[in-house]
């Protein structure tokens, strides 16, 4: 597992170094962008899959048979967790998660789309794909957009409030 990670951030490291990311300034920006990037095959170099199917693919073809046999081993929960921060960190950067892509655009149309939200679905998907077990994705997008409400409902909460008497 260590392995994997570590061959991706090399590989990560070496795209990020070569191609520098334009972000938008504009909300008009980012749309005329965004419509340009998920059209494309490539950005920054770096191809792009046309889908899930395709992503499994690809990331077949980066790992090593070592390493996906240690990843199908994994629990899926303790994998994903795990893997979001290097594997997934991976895919957000170099299949252009924040500015858009096709593979991001697609995963957007299932109901999620953050980042982080994509990359888990595509980790928990390959994942099931490997120890060939359903992927029951309507169940899987549910589970990861509660997470993500809870996130955001907590990032919402009054932690206090107060209640102060006007002088003069």
């Amino acid at each position: 597992m260590n392995k994997i990670l570590f061959s991706l951030l090399i590989i990560s490291m070496a795209a990020n170094t070569s191609f520098a990311q334009k972000f938008s300034n504009t909300v008009e920006e980012y749309k005329v962008q965004y419509e340009k990037n998920i059209r494309k095959s490539r950005i920054n170099g770096v191809y792009i899959p046309k889908d899930l199917e395709e992503a499994f693919e690809e990331l077949t073809a980066l790992s090593t048979e070592q390493d996906r046999a240690k990843f199908v081993l994994g629990d899926e929960d303790i994998v994903a967790e795990r893997l979001i921060k290097g594997l997934g960190q991976w895919m957000i950067v170099n299949w252009n998660f924040y500015e858009g892509s096709r593979l991001s655009h697609q995963v957007k149309g299932l109901g999620l789309s953050h980042p982080d939200d994509i990359a888990e679905l595509i980790i928990r998907l390959y994942h099931r794909k490997l120890n060939q077990k359903p992927a029951e994705m309507s169940t899987l997008v549910l589970s990861i957009s509660a997470k993500r409400k809870k996130i955001l409902d907590k990032n919402r909460e009054i932690l206090s409030t107060e209640t102060r008497i006007k002088k003069g």
